[in-house]
């Protein structure tokens, strides 16, 4: 069965030799606990907020540094070959804003738009879309940045997916981009106990559309002035330096329950929690893991249900942005990855590109 080194192995093979002298793969978070009992037989694997923007339009962009697209190829490259030597044990996610609609500069709509970033970057959704021996053919997540993707005809990336497992005590787990928790971190907890009802509602009718609040920052951003603008978190600093991928069992895992003098750590915990619940209540799901990118701040958030049972947030990060895996390290250009095997979670850092280097 695929494992965690053997995934390290293929990376660390591949961004060794783009990175000699330095870490390849690092590892951010970890978090293992048997309670979750998530579904096996397959490994997860996570990759998220891309960013993809053309040629032409990154460079309006110097600060935030759209420039690593060359490390997200290698990466798919590496995960390409893994798949072909592991034939059924690996799935493959993206996790949404896959592009960068928001940013395109050409004030065409968005099928235009999309067409253009896409040509710049075929080799990588070539590795995206095909399946083995040819590409990784990954799940791909309609984000807030590329809500788009939801609707265009040869697309329609999913908003969200379920994970189940066929045990009959076994917990699901739930993929999304996270986009939805911003608007509901907005609400009042009745307010937000209303509104996951009506996306266990939504989701258990089969319906097709969520109401997406933010479109109209896409328009609103093609006539923005050259120069860097925030996505998301810009950068994330974690709490204890992770080390090697064979660290210890728990690393930079935040306790939803108790005080934290950085509440951004638990941010998203409580509103994955009630739409859990919603779905428990509506659908029938035993949500134990909610899987989600967005923040671009990786973390793992470990709590429980109301019944004790265990519950936890996975934040898989970004690509693009910059984090630092302890305070005396140099901050690192963003290269995340999250891996589910069994109820083992872990994020990683790959490559060592120090941020402006």
């Amino acid at each position: 069965m695929l494992d965690h080194d053997t995934i390290v192995s293929y990376l660390g093979d591949a961004f060794g030799e783009r990175y000699p002298g330095k870490e390849p793969v690092s590892l951010v978070a970890r978090y293992d606990e048997a309670g979750l009992q998530l579904p096996g037989g397959r490994v997860h694997l996570f990759i998220p907020d891309c960013h993809l923007l053309s040629r032409r339009d990154a460079p309006a962009y110097p600060k935030w540094g759209f420039v690593q697209d060359d490390d997200l190829l290698l990466c798919l490259e590496s995960l390409r070959e893994l798949k072909k030597n592991h034939r059924r044990q690996l799935r493959v996610w993206q996790l949404g804003d896959l592009f960068d609609l928001w940013r395109a500069r050409g004030g065409q709509d968005e099928q235009a738009e999309l067409r253009r970033i896409a040509a710049d970057h075929a080799d990588i959704l070539e590795l995206l879309t095909y399946g083995v021996p040819g590409g990784v053919k990954a799940r791909i997540i309609a984000g807030n940045h590329d809500y788009g993707l939801f609707r265009m005809s040869g697309w329609r990336a999913a908003r969200f997916r379920i994970i189940e497992n066929q045990g009959s005590a076994g917990g699901d787990v739930l993929v999304l981009h996270g986009d939805l928790f911003s608007r509901l971190e907005r609400l009042l907890p009745d307010a937000l106990q209303a509104a996951a009802v009506r996306f266990a509602t939504w989701h258990s009718s089969g319906g097709h559309e969520l109401y997406n609040d933010d479109a109209t920052v896409a328009s609103a951003n093609r006539a923005i002035p050259d120069g860097d603008q925030p996505i998301g978190v810009g950068q994330a600093e974690l709490a204890v330096a992770g080390g090697s991928p064979g660290g210890p069992d728990n690393v930079n895992v935040i306790d939803a329950h108790q005080g934290s003098p950085k509440a951004n750590n638990k941010r998203f915990f409580r509103e994955a929690r009630e739409i859990a619940y919603a779905l428990r209540d509506h659908g029938g799901y035993d949500i134990r893991l909610v899987v989600i990118g967005h923040t671009h701040w990786p973390r793992i958030v470990a709590g429980k249900h109301e019944d004790g049972v265990p519950f936890t947030l996975l934040d898989a990060g970004a690509w693009i942005g910059h984090c630092r895996l302890g305070k005396s390290d140099p901050w690192l250009e963003n290269a995340h990855l999250a891996v589910v095997v069994g109820d083992d979670l872990r994020i990683y850092q790959l490559g060592w590109r120090e941020h402006g280097a």
